[in-house]
């Protein structure tokens, strides 16, 4: 009989490689820590997956750095250069004028809205974003 390995369908850890700081199993599917920050109202970034309202949306490691600095200041300006300096510790980041940030916002954009997010992120022209958390937890 071949063993079958449990695997979060959040995180994607095992029972052989739990998470850091370690976790049990909630569900067949689902590790105990993907399950207490699915619980909470607030958007959460475990990795590279965004627990948000109930939907787990998987993100690219800069996506994630992003987002990161976003749900850490909901409903207030983060500006470019933050954002920047996030993308790119310890190294110089790009010129206002490149359009990586913008690129990558909108890839983001597109997640969200298919995970039924539509208006989450919201620019201030030449300013910088701010994520909008809507009362009751869905964006």
């Amino acid at each position: 009989m071949a063993f079958t390995e449990r695997r979060c369908r959040i995180c994607g850890c095992t029972e052989l490689q739990a998470c850091r700081g370690g976790c049990s199993w909630i569900d067949k599917d689902l590790c105990s820590s993907c399950g207490e920050a699915a619980s909470h109202t607030a958007p959460v970034i475990m990795g590279q997956r965004l627990l948000i309202a109930g939907s787990s949306i998987k993100l690219s490691r800069t996506e994630a750095v992003v987002m990161q600095v976003l749900v850490a200041a909901p409903d207030r300006l983060v500006d470019v250069d933050a954002l920047h300096a996030a993308m790119y510790p310890g190294s110089k980041p790009p010129s206002r004028e490149s359009n990586v940030l913008q690129v990558l916002v909108s890839r983001v954009r597109r997640k969200l809205a298919a995970a039924g997010h539509k208006h989450a992120i919201e620019t201030i022209r030449l300013r910088g974003y701010r994520f909008v958390m809507p009362q009751g937890g869905a964006a």
